[in-house]
């Protein structure tokens, strides 16, 4: 009698729908054929869980494309994984700040169950702290496009753009920590083009305090430097679709929301090694210039990549008063924690924006590797307008960068003596 009934929750377990089949890698999922493609299952899992509902809609109405592809295993960085094994059971997220005292380098909750009561926010500290990032980011070509759902392409921005981290470091001297703590990280950014923008730049500091962040921001042709302190994470950046908070599809200090809900942990199809650069800055036309994006097809902003399954948690993330959302669903990585998916939604409730990641592997100074994003799409689809960011295939991690060198004057001088042997 036992083993009937192991056999029939083996059975339930293992059960397909009849007329479900496998489907191979290399499928494309698209508006045709999606709805019949729901029950068949990719890598063991059926289409309707793999895809979210709102990106499901995308497909049917949007004209999303996802070529199916084998999931891919990213490398492990051995120091972060070092410097993650010291935290097991060594850290917790104190009750009255929301913070995590005591953090210093690599994923502080590493062992995230869905059954712990705080495993939203461990989720969303494991982003903001654990995530492979380097100890320095180079971006010496990086763009924003924007793209009309209608019209097509409208224009490119091109600028640079340096990070140094003052804290979760792992490869250079004084590490893990540069300072008394107060400061995370340091990034400046620096017009390439058009001519009108040429020269302008931005500093902007981050701290790992809950405080609000600092920006300078310096206008070339006014020659004016403006301070802004507090609340610029929720500003619109520019005539782009993004907001501060949308920059890698959650870009606030954990603090700073309400609060953080488990909707689920599964798999879905994600970007997780994307095929090619999103950019060419040589391209003379912009379908040249943007080969990874299907500018002919309305509405012109939709990814041409192939998308394989991630276990992933689900989080809610409810925002404060002052920001434009009421709420995020946000998909992130189960074993990197990277996050993949965005899906913003309005204070009313409805679906307002959508966004897009696309990871691959870069190799790093020194050793190892980093899983960082080549390109990101934001859509509003009330504006029925996208943004890309984008860069190419020359990201350089880990360059032992001055953090007191990025500051406006750096900014004045495009950055001359900010990296070492440029």
């Amino acid at each position: 009698m036992r083993a009937r009934v192991g056999l029939f929750f083996a059975a339930f377990l293992f059960w397909a729908p009849a007329g479900a089949a496998e489907l191979a890698a290399g499928t494309v999922l698209e508006a045709s054929n999606l709805e019949r493609h729901l029950e068949d299952r990719f890598d063991g899992t059926p289409i309707a869980e793999l895809i979210p509902e709102r990106f499901r809609w995308q497909i049917r109405e949007k004209g999303l494309r996802i070529r199916l592809a084998a999931p891919t295993p990213h490398p492990r960085d051995a120091r972060l994984d070092a410097a993650t094994a010291k935290n097991r059971g060594r850290l917790a997220i104190d009750p009255e700040s929301g913070r995590v005292p005591g953090w210093e380098a690599g994923v502080p909750f590493p062992d995230v169950t869905p059954e712990d009561p705080d495993a939203a926010r461990k989720v969303m500290w494991n982003l903001t702290y654990g995530r492979p990032r380097g100890d320095s980011q180079y971006f010496p070509r990086a763009a924003t496009a924007l793209v009309h759902g209608e019209r097509g392409f409208e224009e490119i921005a091109h600028r640079r753009v340096l990070r140094v981290f003052l804290k979760g470091l792992l490869r250079r001297e004084g590490a893990p920590v540069l300072g008394e703590g107060r400061l995370f990280e340091k990034s400046i950014v620096y017009e390439v083009g058009p001519s009108e923008t040429l020269g302008s730049g931005a500093v902007l500091v981050r701290y790992d305090t809950g405080e609000d962040e600092l920006l300078l921001t310096y206008a070339h042709e006014a020659r004016k430097v403006v301070r802004w302190k507090g609340g610029y994470w929720t500003y619109q950046l520019g005539m782009t679709d993004f907001v501060g908070d949308d920059v890698f599809i959650f870009n606030a200090y954990p603090t700073w929301y309400v609060d953080f809900k488990l909707l689920a942990k599964k798999k879905v199809l994600v970007v997780a090694n994307t095929v090619h650069p999103f950019w060419n800055p040589e391209g003379e036309t912009p379908r040249e210039q943007l080969p990874g994006i299907d500018l002919e097809t309305p509405p012109h902003w939709n990814p041409v990549d192939a998308w394989e399954p991630r276990e992933v948690y689900v989080i809610e993330a409810t925002a404060p008063e002052l920001h434009p959302y009421g709420r995020k669903v946000l998909y992130i990585d189960a074993e990197n924690w990277v996050p993949y998916l965005g899906e913003f939604y309005a204070r009313s409730g409805t679906f307002w924006k959508a966004s897009i990641l696309g990871y691959r592997v870069f190799p790093a100074e020194g050793e190892g590797a980093i899983l960082w994003p080549t390109w990101q799409t934001i859509v509003d689809f009330r504006r029925n307008h996208g943004t890309l960011f984008i860069t190419d295939d020359q990201l350089r991690f880990n360059l032992p960068v001055d953090p007191q060198k990025l500051n406006v004057d750096s900014v004045k001088n495009r950055c001359a003596d900010c990296l070492p042997g440029e």
